[in-house]
Order: structure tokens, then C-alpha cells, then sequence
């Protein structure tokens, strides 16, 4: 497809000679005599590249700069100046255009010009993809997205670790996307055609998670009407995923370092051992190094488990993946929900950078799927965004501010939680829904910050 290119200029002469020389070198060139018809142009089309006169009628060049900003962001403008006005091109580039060129000019400039511009512009998008797909080696089976610095060095880690069996053990808070990075994990993988079982060990009573993963025989306990096979033999040749492992009873630790250990499964009333070869890929949110020294976690374990560490930072801490995140859930719900949603407006886009996201990537697509519900036209728009981050900066900064980031953090976090809570009258369920967490999640932070709960 060839480059497209718009001159801009109330001078005839100068538009035609742009275009004659222009198309020459193989571009697809338009031309218009006023800044009106610039902007409606740019309305209509998207072009590589609008080269503007300065001087015009009505609409000058600035305007046309300063909307094809607005309408395009992409695209590059060039300024085009008599000599005399040389302080205004400079003005023009502050502005956001990417050079200026004095008339008269040479035509060898202006194609130096243009090449330079349409280069910079390829290796741009070249690496806004590269970033996009992650990893030209990693062939990612679901919907994956990062693109700060952080996030990339992780995939660097992953693409490493995949081709072998090593355990793996992924930190990080709540919403991170811990279970999606153990997915792609395996979908890439030499098991990724035998099965992924998750499993969350906080989620399930400490004798129905026993019976879940070992699996028991007929009669061995009262209800046990025929033999069932647990998660862990499922997971046969696979990858078995126990989230939240940190909350693990300290007996079923003890067992399940057994089948680590020797590769075999005693299911509940058998003694026959099932062989097992197993992948564990596990994670949690809690301070699992705190809990090795109170006792509360097994050493022995720990280190089955932490052959290579996986620590994911909270999203407060990679706001570059904001936007592409914030971007790619509206495209995934636009779809869903039949919406025609263009895009984020970027004031919209600015709350939700400056929001400190208590509910990490959880809690930032449970926004962008509300707004995409609840706007009525084509951009998301700050009016659609919840209260508590259309608020975001307006908050009353704790008294005695905070001598940390991590304390500041903390003050926020508690007053944010209190104010969700008390807005929905005390609701527990409805409040970790409108966070964007699990209700576990909810009662632990409650517990660290002191919050009394009906």
C-alpha cells in the first residue's frame, strides 16, 4: 500500500508542483487550497503525512496542525514557511510537527523530508507490534497483552522455562494475572496438548482439597459411593496449577511434597500408589517468605516449588501496560456486547493511568467492560468511569502524609476500601464486585487494615 500523503496550500502552483514531484517517487498524493478542506480531509481519510503552508486564509496552518493532531495522532505534519516566519515553524514543532521546510524549497529536500518521516513512522509501528504480539517466539494461545518494561522482561523468562519441566512459582497480588501467565506457560509448552488443571487451595475446605487432589477409592470415607480420581493424576503428563498455594493446610503440604519427591499418588483409602509426571506451576499473594519463617509453610516444599520465581509487579507499578490493556478490553467487549466503540478518550485514559488499582488487570477489566455497557456513544468518556476513579487525585491526602510510597499506598488502599464498603451499605459480595476481587481477597485486606465488618 503506497504512503499517503496530503499537501496543504491556498497557492496552486505550490500543491500541484508537491504533487507532481511527490507522486514521482511513488506516493499517494491529495491536494486542497484552504485549511477547511484540509481538516475535512483529514475527517474523511487518514494519511502518513500532511505537509501544511503556514500562511493561509481563515484556518491557517497551526489550526490544520493542531487538528490533524487531534483527529490523527499518527500522522505526521510538516510545516511549510517563508522565510521570514521561521519563529512560527519553530513554534509549530513544539506543538507536535515533525519539521518544517522554508520556500522555496528543493525538491531534494523535500524528499529527504518524506523519507526520513515515512522510515521513522515503519520502524515505529514495527516496534509497536513487536511489542504487541510480545515475543516473535513465544506463540501465545490466548489473549496476552504488556508491553512495559517490566512485563517484557518476564515473557524473556518465559520463553526460556517453557521447553523444560522445571516447577515454577509466580508472586504477585491479587488480579495480576497469575493463572494467565501459568496458561501461557503451558499452552506453549511440550504438554500443551495434554491437560492444564487449576486448582484454588484457599477456595475449597481442607477435607474436600485433600480428596480433590489425591482422589480416593469406594468406601474410604462415609459418601464415598465409587473410586474417584483426583486433580493430581488428571494432570497426568500436564501441567497441574495450584493457586493461592501459600494458604495450603500444612498435612496436604506434607503429602504433596511426597508425590514431588517420588512421582507417586496414594489416593484416600488405597494403597496402591498411582506414577504421576507432573508440571506444578504455583502461585499466591501472600508473603510466602514470612510464612517459611512463622512455620506456617514447609521449607522443604518451598524449594520443590521455587525452582524458578515468577514475580509479576501490581499494575500501579507498569503503567505502560494501561492503555494497551485498557485498549484490548474494550476491542474484546466492544465485540461481545455488538458495542460500536472507537476508542478511550485521553482524559478518560489519563484517570485511569493516575488510578492506583487495588484490584490490579481484575478490577481494570471489570471498569472497561461497565463503560462499555453503560456509554451511549462512540468513545469512552470520563463520565463513564466509576466515581472512584473519576475522583482520582481529588482524594484528601491522609493526614500526616506518609513517609513512603508503600505506607501512602496502604493509607489509600484502606480509605478506598472503607469508602466502597460503606457505599454499598456493608454488602461484602457487591463490594469485591465493584473492586474487581474475590471475596477472599476482600476479607484479607480487611484483616490487614483493621476494618470491622458486621
Amino acid at each position: 500500500m503506497k504512503p499517503k500523503i496530503l499537501t496543504v496550500d491556498d497557492e496552486r502552483d505550490i500543491c500541484k508542483a508537491l504533487e507532481f514531484l511527490l507522486k514521482r517517487e511513488d506516493y499517494a498524493v491529495s491536494s486542497v487550497n484552504s485549511g477547511e478542506d484540509a481538516i475535512k480531509k483529514i475527517q474523511q481519510e487518514s494519511f502518513d503525512v500532511v505537509i501544511t503552508d503556514l500562511k493561509m486564509g481563515r484556518v491557517d496552518g497551526m489550526t490544520v496542525l493542531e487538528k490533524a493532531k487531534e483527529l490523527s495522532p499518527d500522522t505526521a505534519v510538516i510545516i511549510m514557511t517563508a522565510f521570514a516566519s521561521i519563529e512560527s515553524a519553530v513554534d509549530a514543532m513544539k506543538r507536535g510537527a515533525v519539521d518544517y521546510i522554508v520556500k522555496p524549497f528543493l525538491n531534494e529536500e523535500i524528499r529527504l523530508t518524506i523519507r526520513k518521516i515515512l522510515e521513522q513512522k515503519k520502524l515505529l509501528i514495527e516496534n509497536i507490534a513487536l511489542k504487541h504480539q510480545v515475543s516473535q517466539r513465544i506463540e501465545a494461545c490466548m489473549d496476552f497483552v504488556a508491553n512495559s518494561e517490566s512485563m517484557l522482561k518476564i515473557t524473556e523468562t518465559i520463553e526460556k522455562i517453557v521447553p523444560t519441566k522445571s516447577n515454577i512459582i509466580i508472586l504477585g497480588e491479587s488480579g495480576t494475572g497469575k493463572g494467565l501467565i501459568a496458561e501461557l506457560i503451558h499452552c506453549n509448552s511440550p504438554r500443551r496438548d495434554r491437560p492444564f488443571i487449576s486448582i484454588n487451595c484457599s477456595a475449597i475446605p481442607e477435607g474436600l482439597l485433600e480428596s480433590e487432589l489425591f482422589g480416593y477409592k469406594k468406601g474410604a470415607f462415609t459418601g464415598a459411593v465409587s473410586d474417584k480420581l483426583g486433580l493430581i493424576p488428571l494432570a497426568h503428563q500436564g501441567t497441574l496449577f495450584l493457586d493461592e498455594i501459600g494458604d495450603m493446610p500444612p498435612n496436604l503440604q506434607a503429602k504433596l511434597l511426597k508425590v514431588l519427591e517420588t512421582g507417586e499418588v496414594y489416593p484416600l483409602g488405597d494403597t496402591k500408589p498411582r506414577i504421576v509426571d507432573v508440571r506444578i506451576i504455583s502461585a499466591t499473594n501472600v508473603d510466602i517468605e514470612n510464612r517459611l519463617k512463622n512455620g506456617r509453610f514447609r521449607e522443604d516444599l518451598y524449594w520443590r516449588l521455587n525452582v524458578i520465581e515468577i514475580k509479576i509487579p501490581p499494575l500501579r507499578e507498569r503503567k505502560d501496560d494501561i492503555e494497551m490493556l485498557a485498549t484490548h478490553f474494550m476491542n474484546t467487549y466492544t465485540e461481545e456486547h455488538k458495542k460500536d466503540i472507537k476508542g478511550i478518550d485521553k482524559q478518560a485514559l489519563s484517570l485511569l493511568i493516575e488510578y492506583p488499582w487495588p484490584g490490579n488487570v481484575r478490577e481494570l477489566r471489570n471498569v472497561i467492560e461497565r463503560s462499555v455497557v453503560l456509554t451511549g456513544g462512540n468513545y469512552i468518556t470520563p463520565k463513564d468511569l466509576p466515581d472512584k476513579i473519576k475522583n482520582t487525585g481529588t482524594e484528601k491526602e491522609p493526614s500526616g502524609a506518609s513517609s513512603s510510597l508503600k505506607t501512602y499506598l496502604g493509607d489509600y488502599e484502606k480509605n478506598l476500601l472503607m469508602k466502597i464498603y460503606n457505599a454499598h451499605n456493608k454488602d461484602k459480595e457487591e463490594t469485591a464486585k465493584a473492586l474487581g476481587i474475590d471475596l477472599a481477597t476482600l476479607y484479607r485486606k480487611f484483616k490487614k487494615y483493621g476494618i470491622e465488618t458486621e
